[in-house]
């Protein structure tokens, strides 16, 4: 697939749950007595060779966004695409571009082989056993499961099950991957793995991928596109850079001698009305507005001279996500 090319669309779509009627609420396990607005108005393309993370609190609208776009569920407001395919009229069509991979493993047989698992969920999605043969082999080759391809599957680790649950959803040889906390259950190692896994298969196929991820220094490291959503309505949409060059306060290092240094610093800045952390001898302080690193150690004095490094440092991904969130709430129609 040419890289650039739109692969999945989305304008202004919505999502509104109905109250559930009182004559189904004792037989339904949740029921819902006001309505919903799941996502209000999203707009979004991603592009062959391009990952989308989708990031926000629970409730944000991420699992509705993902379920419309695999067809589980219609929007109410909107259109959706996926390689010009609809998602409310093509849904059938869209499952065999996209591929899907799930949170949690229950949807893995754990009595089952590697193997079998994906023989049974290639069959559910109306592929054809020759057709199986061959994909198999080579799903298991991507994800780097050759080895346990006959191994069953509860012997397996966390990772290896998150790399079945993306060899399943490779096997249609999708166009687009729609991935819902692939690591949320992997340790740290075995998550950096799968994400690299990740980005050479976006990379080497021009996949458009769409992630959603509580580890945001995760979704730094895979360098995306990000859509950050506030109660199904976008707070930002963009790259990264662009979110931090209009929303990132730097921060500025400073290591003293001695932690008794670092808190008369510390009192000092404070003083002054300036932000900070202390940590032992380290004082993290947010840079004012006006006049950067200069203002900051005129401010201290004598004290500098018991600095022993000093260096500005990037804001954390999860505090400046926090900052946007926390500038008020999304309004109607207007993305940040």
């Amino acid at each position: 697939m040419p890289a650039g090319r739109d692969v999945i669309v989305l304008s202004a779509l919505s999502k509104l749950y109905e109250p559930t009627p009182k004559w189904m609420r004792f037989l339904a396990r949740t029921h819902i007595t006001e309505p919903v607005k799941a996502l209000d108005g999203v707009d979004l393309v991603v592009r062959a060779g391009e990952i989308c993370a989708i990031v926000g609190p629970n409730g944000a609208g991420k699992t509705s966004l993902f379920r419309i776009i695999v067809g589980l569920t219609t929007a109410t407001g909107g259109t959706g695409s996926v390689l010009g395919l609809d998602v409310e009229r093509d849904s059938e069509e869209i499952r065999q571009v996209v591929g899907w991979m799930p949170a949690e493993d229950r949807s893995l047989l754990m009595r089952a082989t590697c193997r079998e698992n994906l023989q049974l969920h290639g069959r559910l999605q109306g592929m054809h056993r020759r057709d199986l043969a061959a994909r198999i082999p080579h799903v298991l080759a991507a994800v780097n499961l050759v080895p346990q391809t006959d191994a069953v599957v509860a012997s397996l680790s966390a990772g290896m099950k998150a790399r079945l649950r993306l060899a399943r959803a490779l096997l249609p040889g999708p166009r687009a991957l729609i991935l819902d906390e692939p690591t949320g259950a992997v340790d740290p190692i075995a998550a950096h793995q799968l994400l690299t896994l990740i980005m050479d298969l976006v990379d080497r196929e021009q996949l458009a991928v769409l992630i959603s991820s509580h580890r945001l220094e995760e979704i730094e490291a895979l360098q995306s596109q990000a859509l950050l959503l506030d109660r199904g309505r976008v707070r930002y949409s963009g790259d990264l850079q662009s979110l931090r060059d209009e929303w990132e306060s730097p921060q500025l290092e400073l290591v003293f001698t001695d932690p008794l240094r670092a808190r008369h610093a510390s009192a000092e800045l404070i003083a002054q009305g300036i932000d900070i952390t202390v940590d032992g001898g380290t004082v993290i302080c947010r840079m004012p507005a006006r006049g950067g690193v200069g203002a900051v150690l005129a401010g201290l004095g004598p004290l500098t001279a018991s600095i022993q490094h000093i260096r500005e440092v990037p804001m954390p991904l999860r505090d400046l996500i926090a900052q946007v969130y926390a500038s008020g709430p999304a309004e109607e129609g207007v993305l940040r």
